[in-house]
């Protein structure tokens, strides 16, 4: 069997040009990249994992999908894009796809709606909770939720609409921007009793989102949520609060540095100025801690170090090694900035507004996400 346009291509311009070589799609050719990548961002993403973790759906004559928590990116020209999936496929599966979401937006429209497939979704403005309490939920053959955010939307794991889905048989998937954004949801999840992939699946055809702070990728990353908690389970708050203050210190350095460094709790080789490299972890932001002594140093941008500070022998030993994830280190990383570096930064004549460099954040990001549509 030869493989799928979605695998066959690791890039926007030769999925969209060979597309565009195809009957009914011809008028590809005239559509900008830009736009003609943002309308199928969804379904591509769609494809992608469907192609490689569950060809078996692909190959079915037919396909019901419910996509969780719509709104714009995952929801232009009111669904109608979701029609090529059998074209990014290369099989005849009949797709029909439900929006849910309450903030789904059916008059978001791109530069190429004229094009749209004839076909609209099924368009649901309500939460998943309200829109399982009248449907079946074995009436879906998958389930999808783009960039759910999950360390601030919480309510769909306490609702019990995911775990609902996942009882029901029905194959549950997610993306994030990125893989470290994966791991993040992957620990709330596990907070809450779910398992999660063990590994996410970098999908080559997603919108770029990115700016001078940030790196955003939508649909980037792909993973399923595979199983729901089991009876009795307790949520792990202390772990939820832990990776809050990951978030807080990162957004403290998005406000006081402008942009993070990156390696939070990675062990490396300090080289200072006319020094002897010297074995230590990255803390945050340029500041280094020695696990033998606690002493905590600044690497200034001159490159001569400067005294930073002291961690407790008690907090270095729970310091996680090379063999736990990256996330582990990040957010022991997060509890030493949070309870010891602070007072190394230098004093701000004003408060510093975390909570307002990230709502010019989420601005900046639908406002590139629409222009995207729009080109």
């Amino acid at each position: 069997m030869a493989q799928p346009p979605v695998l066959r291509h690791e890039s926007w311009q030769g999925l969209i040009s060979e597309l565009a070589m195809r009957d009914g799609l011809v008028f590809l050719r005239g559509v900008p990249v830009p736009v003609a990548s943002a309308v199928l961002a969804a379904p591509a993403a769609i494809a992608r994992w469907l192609a490689l973790r569950a060809p078996q759906l692909a190959l079915a004559p037919s396909l019901s999908i419910l996509v969780i928590g719509a709104e714009t990116t995952d929801a232009p020209d009111q669904g109608r894009w979701y029609q090529l999936l059998p074209q990014l496929l290369g099989t005849s599966v009949q797709v029909a796809v439900t929006l849910v979401g309450t903030e789904l937006d059916t008059r978001f429209a791109s530069a190429a709606a004229a094009h749209a497939p004839g076909t609209p979704a099924q368009c649901v403005r309500c939460d998943l909770t309200e829109f399982l309490a009248q449907h079946d939920a074995r009436d879906f053959d998958l389930a999808v939720v783009f960039q759910p955010g999950l360390q601030k939307h919480r309510g769909w794991l306490v609702a019990g609409g995911f775990a609902r889905l996942i009882s029901s048989g029905v194959p549950l998937f997610a993306s994030s921007y990125e893989a470290d954004e994966y791991e993040m949801e992957r620990w709330v999840l596990e907070c809450y009793g779910y398992r999660v992939s063990a590994e996410a699946l970098l999908n080559p055809f997603f919108l770029d989102l990115s700016n001078y702070q940030t790196c955003a990728r939508w649909g980037r990353a792909l993973w399923q949520i595979e199983a729901a908690f089991a009876a009795g389970f307790r949520v792990n708050h202390e772990r939820l609060a832990a990776l809050d203050t990951l978030t807080r210190m990162v957004m403290h350095s998005m406000t006081e540095i402008g942009t993070p460094s990156q390696g939070y709790g990675m062990q490396v080789e300090l080289q200072a100025t006319g020094r002897t490299p010297l074995p230590m972890v990255h803390v945050f932001d340029d500041r280094f801690v020695d696990l033998t002594s606690g002493r905590v140093v600044h690497l200034a941008a001159g490159g001569e170090l400067r005294e930073a500070g002291c961690v407790p022998p008690e907090v270095l030993l729970r310091y996680p090694g090379r063999a736990a994830r990256d996330i582990e280190r990040a957010v022991w990383a997060a509890e030493v900035k949070s309870r010891y570096l602070l007072g190394s930064y230098p004093p701000r004549g004003e408060k510093a507004d975390s909570a307002a460099t990230a709502r010019r954040m989420f601005d900046a990001l639908r406002e590139k996400t629409v222009s995207l549509f729009r080109n």
